[in-house]
């Protein structure tokens, strides 16, 4: 029969507690710093579509109503069947929400209608011919070409002015369709002979007859009408950006295609010289493009940082051939300026790039990942390395924070099941329901960057840092304030459990007295029973439920015991159990019940796994400073400075009675029987289990 006596184990505590808690607390995790692109294009040809079509659909307003939205003109010209359009537009029903068909009805715009039909009908039986379950209907039905003549005679029937440019498109590929390649050339060259160049039928329309030349045989015709158009894709020079340069240097489409091969180093490098020259031709006015280019290359290729942040700032004052490129050279340039330290303009930059972060934008997702780039990877190790931690952890805060604070998460329950882990949803939460909540887990305001770099610090460095984000009255740092937590109970906490890793109590009791009870049991170390154990007795049973208060009564504790160890006035075995009590506390708060001095504990290194381009010495480099227990080097030195502890707190010892109670508390039951047996606390360990010597 085991003994009833609860004692301590000091050598197996680790095993213990392994299998008691699991070995994760509320974080923080690895800090992930996302790499967007900022100049790379995955899919440059569908780009180049995409603007071609947004193109298409603003003419149709311009040709129609500007009080039409895009997206209503979009599901009417690109979206409906020919069927559905002119069930839409003829049928009985009233007209749907669509705004392009209401003025299509109420204006009774024929002549719109019919272009509409005749060239829905072309693709879909242009699409019907390139199917490969298409046959002809009958024998001789066109051999294999269809039958266009109708479409054609149709077309070239038209004699206003409003779509002449259309129709004339649609002959062309419908003449392209039918495989009438020479008549394809000879009509689209007489049809758009006059008209300018910059038309969008005419270079949609040049394309087709590109494509009939190249079937022709005359491919060097072809390349450049493919030029002429921006369709450098189907230009077939062995060298198709500085062919399209020569010919049309002024396409967007040039720029979009050297994006697409942002990830070659050597095509990269070859575009250096070919920026150069076009930035002397007086023919590009998108200058900003090539500035902008030059800064990439220089800076992820070549590593000339200074050169690469000069371009940067000379394409802020250039045209560039898209909003979309203007605005990543700016968050571009951000990068620079952090990497330098320059923050004049951080927060009008800051503001820029929050409006594109908004929820309804399309791509707010990336451009919160940039602004998280910037700061992480550039801002912070910059601020940190100069000593303004408090602006560091304000603009890292800003940062964690930046996605939209409605933003609802689902929280799962993860449990062993025996097979292997499983989980269910305990429910959907807002970010500040999940702060103010002692069930659901929180992971946004210590699962963070800004909370790691809080966490690295000493207590009097945070305390002073905190100091000053509250009270920085800058405009930057009010803006700041918007997205970071700045609440006393948030920062108090964390301050007390750094003065308890620092062993000054006094201040820890100081801090921690001033957190709400309330606010530890949002916390994931209450919820999780992290702080439960009793950290002089970690073997013994589990307090039951939570311990809001275990950090300042620990901190108590151990103020008390540090007191007795060093009074004058007290004897040498009250002064001997002190510091081997406090030997003991000091010991399981770094490691038992690691908890009292840290918030995470496990196997995810940090900066893992490693991220795409970051090269293997960035975290060494750049956030070496960052806290993080060791569980090999700092348990091995928290367990050689505990030994030598409990060695000097038994040499002080001055009677059998304490030596016998201290040996107890270390768990050697047989060390108190054999050693002192005439005392009262080996007669205890004798009368507390019938059996005794069998288990000592």
């Amino acid at each position: 029969m085991k003994s009833t006596v609860s004692f301590l184990k000091a050598v197996s505590l680790a095993a213990a507690a392994a299998t008691a808690i699991p070995a994760d607390g509320c974080g923080p995790y690895a800090p992930i710093i996302p790499t967007p692109e900022f100049f790379a294009l995955d899919e440059p040809q569908q780009t180049a579509a995409l603007r071609e079509r947004e193109e298409n659909l603003q003419l149709w307003q311009a040709q129609t109503s500007a009080d039409i939205p895009l997206s209503d003109i979009e599901e009417a010209v690109y979206g409906d069947t020919r069927g559905e359009f002119r069930h839409k537009v003829y049928g009985d029903d009233s007209p749907s929400g669509n705004r392009f068909y209401t003025w299509l009805r109420n204006t009774d715009d024929y002549e719109t209608e019919c272009f509409l039909s005749v060239a829905k009908d072309l693709e879909e039986r242009r699409r019907a011919m390139t199917s490969p379950w298409y046959y002809p209907q009958t024998r001789g039905y066109e051999s294999e070409t269809g039958d266009f003549d109708e479409l054609i005679r149709e077309c070239r029937d038209y004699r206003g002015e409003r779509f002449k440019d259309r129709y004339a498109l649609q002959t062309s590929r419908a003449l392209f369709a039918a495989r009438r390649y020479a008549e394809c050339i000879a009509f689209t060259d007489s049809a758009f002979s006059s008209v300018a160049d910059g038309n969008l039928m005419k270079r949609m329309a040049l394309r087709y007859a590109a494509g009939c030349l190249r079937r022709l045989g005359r491919a060097e015709r072809s390349d450049s009408l493919f030029a002429m158009t921006g369709d450098i894709w189907s230009v077939c020079d062995t060298a198709p950006a500085e062919y399209m340069a020569r010919l049309n240097p002024c396409a967007p489409q040039l720029t979009d295609y050297i994006r697409g091969h942002a990830a070659d180093t050597a095509f990269m490098l070859r575009m250096v010289p070919l920026a150069e020259r076009l930035l002397n031709d007086r023919r590009v006015v998108n200058k900003g493009d090539w500035h902008f280019l030059l800064a990439y290359v220089r800076n992820e290729y070549c590593g000339d940082a200074a050169r690469a942040r000069r371009e940067a700032l000379r394409a802020a004052g250039q045209s560039f051939s898209s909003d979309e490129l203007r605005d990543l050279a700016r968050a571009y340039r951000m990068k620079f300026d952090a990497a330098a330290g320059h923050a004049g303009k951080l927060l009008a930059d800051l503001r820029w790039m929050e409006r594109k972060a908004r929820a309804l934008c399309p791509d707010a997702t990336e451009w919160i990942r940039r602004c998280r780039n910037i700061v992480y990877a550039h801002w912070t190790p910059r601020l940190w390395r100069s000593g303004d931690y408090s602006t560091a952890i304000l603009l890292c805060a800003y940062a964690d924070n930046l996605a939209p604070s409605i933003e609802r998460q689902t929280i799962w329950e993860h449990y062993y099941d025996g097979g292997g882990w499983s989980g269910s949803v305990l429910g959907s939460v807002t970010v500040d329901e999940m702060r103010r909540s002692e069930t659901y887990p929180n992971t946004v305001d210590y699962g963070c960057l800004s909370f790691q770099l809080a966490g690295s610090l000493t207590h009097r460095q945070l305390a002073a840092a905190y100091a000053r984000i509250s009270a920085d009255g800058s405009a930057l740092y009010a803006f700041l304030r918007r997205k970071a937590r700045t609440d006393r109970d948030y920062y108090y906490e964390l301050i007390g459990t750094l003065a308890l890793r620092e062993e000054d109590y006094r201040q820890a009791v100081n801090y921690l007295s001033k957190v709400s009870e309330h606010y530890v049991r949002t916390m994931n170390l209450d919820k999780g029973g992290y702080l439960s154990r009793e950290v002089f007795n970690p073997d013994s049973p589990h307090r039951p439920g939570s311990a809001p208060r275990a950090k300042l009564d620990f901190a108590r504790r151990m103020l008390a015991y540090r007191r007795t160890m060093t009074a004058a006035g007290a004897g040498a075995d009250e002064r001997g159990l002190a510091r081997l009590m406090y030997a003991i506390g000091r010991r399981n708060s770094f490691e038992d019940c690691w908890a009292l001095t840290q918030y995470w504990r496990g196997w995810v290194g940090v900066f893992e796994p490693s991220l795409q381009y970051w090269y293997d010495s960035f975290a060494p480099t750049n956030y070496a400073f960052l806290y993080y227990y060791d569980p090999e080097t700092d348990s091995a030195a928290t367990e050689a400075l505990y030994r030598s502890e409990v060695r000097a707190a038994l040499d002080m010892l001055a009677t059998d009675e304490a030596r016998a109670k201290a040996h107890y508390i270390l768990g050697n039951l047989k060390t108190v029987v054999r050693r002192y047996p005439g005392t009262t606390t080996a007669d205890f360990v004798r009368t507390s289990c019938d059996r005794w010597k069998a288990w000592i």
